[in-house]
């Protein structure tokens, strides 16, 4: 297809799983040094720092996937079977194709349509099977939004897939312990073989292990990286993704398999011990999309912590000047001083909402990063919950970059065990007003009983969308100003799993 042409020849850090540690080990992961080296040039992805669709008049469009798991080969401690969901909010048909790219094996390429108005979902697996899995979509078509997604029984995890490559890719988070890990999906969607190297910062330390040096990511093809290879054990790591040659995509699957009987469970007083070996508490998966650059300004339209709900803030300095930082939280009732703090060079700091009493505890409410001297820094928001809240499971999100007046979200799963909720955020001066349509084919139609709301300044609006008996059709949100629209699906009845996600930006 042409646009796979255009694209390849154009082609445009620490979760610190500390969350349910008691305040004393919570410390641990205060201050971080430096990621084992200077970063190389810090990139801007191209376009936009997020995925944004393009125009509906375009004539292509591509997507970049990966952080599945294709467990034909029964390798994988963690079971994560994944799909891909292309929702065309267009008015005409979308044709292209679905390039299921494995981490061993041979692509596969699929024919694909999408009508106007619809969305379709494609598995993620190959014939032979293999560890891990990607994909590649590319479409004649703009008004197109595509998004990963991962469901197995550790829970679900859906994001929007990346629109562009990077030489730099950062994530804030991540652990490895005797029953979770962390895995890196490498995605090179373009024709020539990239290099790449990757640091990190660990609660051990700086880390640049040979092993993970060099690594070579194959022209049209795959690298998994599983990160407790050379770093076992470790509380809380952040890593930094750096090409010498070419571009990739960068994605991190974290796990965290449940507790073995009678297993020390971290956060305890057990496992402070320096014989221990603990487990994670709580089960879950998380498949996160890297940042492909640092920013000044990150902002998360939801929040939520006590209750069994751990909550933490992490920034991420990339780069070699201190960052002075201030961490503002939206309370849906009261009122809470902003957090202002200092990040050098090189390092990560948490902050962890069940130590600051200016969070009250199942407030929800919403949360905006700025760096105030300009130095751009990396921030993610991560929860875990477990009893007594009705949640289990992981969440990661990083912040969004990019305020838009109309949005699309493709993998809407609304129905009796998840629990699918829209939160709109509006970061101007002055009042919006938001709409929310459904998807149907060949046009939009307004959820039904749904009344338009009006968004204040710095204020944001939760809309439950299982109270619409809607089903799982994509939805598209249309507002009088700039918004951020996050996409939070939970399960219950019995069903695990937290998908924190934002939607996708909509041209004009």
């Amino acid at each position: 297809m042409s646009n796979r042409r255009e694209r390849r020849q154009g082609g445009a850090a620490y979760r610190t799983p500390i969350l349910l540690a008691v305040a004393g080990v919570l410390v641990v992961g205060v201050l971080l040094n430096h990621v084992g080296g200077k970063p190389g040039n810090q990139s801007v992805a191209a376009l936009a720092p997020v995925p944004v669709a393009a125009p509906v008049q375009a004539l292509s469009s591509s997507w970049f996937c990966a952080g599945a798991t294709d467990n034909g080969t029964g390798n994988n401690p963690v079971y994560a079977p994944g799909a891909v969901v292309i929702a065309n909010s267009g008015t005409t048909t979308a044709s292209g194709t679905v390039t299921l790219v494995p981490s061993q094996g041979v692509n596969q390429t699929l024919p694909v349509t999408v009508g106007p108005g619809s969305s379709t979902s494609v598995k993620e697996k190959v014939q032979g099977g293999s560890p891990w899995i990607g994909a590649i979509v590319d479409m004649d078509a703009g008004g197109v939004a595509v998004s990963q997604e991962i469901d197995g029984n550790l829970g679900w995890s859906a994001t929007p897939c990346a629109t562009s490559g990077s030489s730099t890719w950062y994530f804030a988070t991540g652990f490895t312990m005797a029953n979770a890990g962390v895995e890196l999906s490498l995605l090179n969607p373009y024709p020539s073989d990239s290099v790449v190297d990757l640091s990190f910062t660990t609660n051990q330390g700086i880390e640049t292990p040979e092993d993970f040096q060099g690594l070579v990511v194959p022209a049209d093809g795959m690298l998994s990286v599983n990160l407790g290879d050379h770093m076992r054990r470790r509380q809380a790591i952040a890593t930094t993704v750096t090409a010498r040659t070419g571009r990739v995509v960068a994605w991190k699957t974290d796990w965290a398999l449940p507790p073995q009987p009678g297993a020390v469970l971290f956060g305890t007083a057990a496992a402070s011990s320096p014989l221990a070996d603990p487990d994670w508490p709580v089960a879950g998966v998380t498949d996160t999309l890297g940042s492909s650059s640092p920013g000044i300004s990150w902002t998360w339209p939801d929040g939520v912590a006590g209750n069994g709900i751990m909550e933490q803030y992490l920034v991420y300095n990339p780069g070699p000047n201190t960052a002075d930082v201030r961490l503002s939280i939206g309370l849906a009732q009261g009122q809470a001083e902003p957090f202002e703090f200092s990040v050098g060079p090189y390092q990560v700091q948490p902050v962890v909402s069940e130590q600051q009493a200016r969070i009250p505890s199942g407030v929800p409410h919403s949360a905006v990063l700025v760096s105030t001297n300009g130095v751009p820094v990396v921030a993610e928001r991560w929860v875990s919950a477990g009893a007594p809240s009705s949640w289990h499971g992981l969440g990661e999100l990083p912040g969004g970059r990019l305020a838009a007046s109309s949005w699309l979200v493709p993998d809407n799963r609304a129905g009796p065990n998840r629990r699918s909720v829209l939160v709109l955020y509006n970061p101007g001066d002055v009042p919006v007003n938001a709409g929310i349509e459904t998807l149907t084919p060949g046009s939009t139609v307004a959820l039904p009983g749904f009344r338009p709301t009006t968004v204040g300044p710095g204020q944001r609006v939760a809309v439950t969308i299982n109270a619409y008996q809607l089903g799982t059709s994509p939805l598209e949100i249309r507002a009088t100003g700039p918004i951020y629209v996050e996409s939070d699906t939970y399960g219950q009845n019995g069903a695990t799993g937290i998908g924190l996600s934002f939607g996708v930006p909509l041209t004009p």
